[in-house]
Order: C-alpha cells, then sequence, then structure tokens
C-alpha cells in the first residue's frame, strides 16, 4: 500500500518540541516501507515500486506497517555515509 509522503514545507524559523524527537539530517534515497499481510513493498515518494533494489531491507515485522523514511548507509569505519 503506497501512501503519499509529506514534503518539505518553507517555516519561519526552527521547530523544536519535546513531543518529537529529532536526528541529523542524512540525505539518501527517500522511501516507503509497507508491509501488508506480510507483503513486503519499498516505493519511492513518486509510487514507483523499487522493492528489488533493496533486498536487504526486505525484513519482516511481527505486525503490519508502513514506515516513511531515508535510505543510506553508514560505514562503521569512519561514520561516513555511503550511497
Amino acid at each position: 500500500m503506497f501512501i503519499s509522503p509529506m514534503l518539505l514545507q518553507t517555516a519561519p524559523g526552527p521547530f523544536s518540541h519535546s513531543d518529537y524527537i529529532f536526528e541529523p539530517k542524512i540525505d539518501g534515497h527517500r522511501s516507503i516501507y509497507s508491509q501488508q499481510a506480510g507483503k513486503i513493498r519499498l516505493y519511492t515518494r513518486h509510487n514507483n515500486e523499487c522493492t528489488r533494489q533493496y533486498p536487504e531491507l526486505q525484513l519482516p515485522f511481527v505486525e503490519d506497517i508502513i514506515l516513511d523514511g531515508e535510505v543510506a548507509c553508514v560505514d562503521p569505519s569512519d561514520r561516513s555515509i555511503r550511497f
């Protein structure tokens, strides 16, 4: 199942709130991970299926889930980002 991701918007200033968790910006490939009835699919933000390109991400969760995030890899030897 594909759900359109929230895209960037201009804001008047930085956002900060104790109800939210923030992490550093890592530039990678935006993707939607969808697991429904045990079937795993990955999509780009434009609804192009890219499941085959990421076999290492096809790990099942206990329950159905939809995740929206960046696909990136950190080199453990120097903590640099690899694409």
